[in-house]
């Protein structure tokens, strides 16, 4: 009896153990917003005038925000002064892409609309055909779309219509994705996080949102990284 019960203890301390260990897998998940986290570094907090949902562009020297309004605004990005704006389609998403201002709907349509920058005039109205675009970002001289029904990035040719899927993501309450050097930044509102991935859907970096209520973002040329909170802040921040 005294063997059987000391099989049995070790049973179960080798049951338990298993099952600590998955709970750690679990915990470590790169998708799981409470897995280990690095640090931004806040080099500034931007007041604007601007607020709610929308993802930022930034054109080499301003930055651009879309709305569900279809309020096309630019600031400047140290001051957070209006610049100029302009009416034009709701939209979820923004980019600034071969001197043009490109937005995308997140509420189910398959459109692409391009802006004069100068002037807001609409240039072109174009289908995506099977991509229902609800965020896009400039990069390697395409553009990267998440298409919001089959929760994919795409790579796009605005030109051509053509089009490659690069990665799946799901579980994310996107709101604003920004090319960031070989990769993607990508902010999730559930949880004030942001995430970078590679183009290959491989997790790098999560980082906690310096605020509460993070929204869209962008990078500029110095590899700073812009921040929008839904009530109108912009944190300007640096990433290890």
């Amino acid at each position: 009896m005294k063997w059987v019960k000391t099989v049995l203890i070790s049973g179960f301390i080798i049951f338990f153990n298993f099952l600590y260990s998955c709970k750690d897998i679990v915990f470590n998940n790169p998708l799981d917003p409470n897995a280990s986290k690095d640090v931004l570094t806040i080099i500034r907090v931007i007041e604007t005038t601007l607020a709610g949902r929308g993802d930022l562009s930034f054109d080499g020297e301003k930055i651009w925000k879309i709305d569900l309004s279809g309020n096309l605004a630019a600031v400047d990005r140290e001051s957070g002064i209006m610049i100029r704006s302009f009416s034009t389609d709701p939209g979820t998403g923004v980019s600034f892409f071969r001197d043009k201002i490109y937005v995308c709907n997140g509420e189910g349509e398959n459109v692409l609309v391009s802006v004069d920058p100068l002037s807001g005039d609409i240039l072109n109205r174009v289908s995506t055909r099977e991509i229902h675009a609800a965020f896009l970002t400039g990069t390697n001289d395409q553009l990267l779309l998440y298409d919001m029904r089959s929760s994919g990035i795409f790579e796009y040719d605005p030109e051509t219509g053509d089009s490659t899927r690069l990665f799946e993501i799901s579980g994310l309450n996107i709101g604003g994705i920004a090319s960031y050097k070989d990769g993607l930044l990508i902010s999730d509102m559930n949880t004030d996080t942001i995430y970078r991935f590679t183009l290959s859907g491989d997790v790098i970096n999560v980082f906690s949102s310096p605020a509460p209520g993070v929204g869209g973002l962008t990078v500029d040329a110095g590899d700073y990284v812009y921040l929008f909170m839904l009530d109108g802040k912009i944190y300007k921040v640096s990433l290890p």
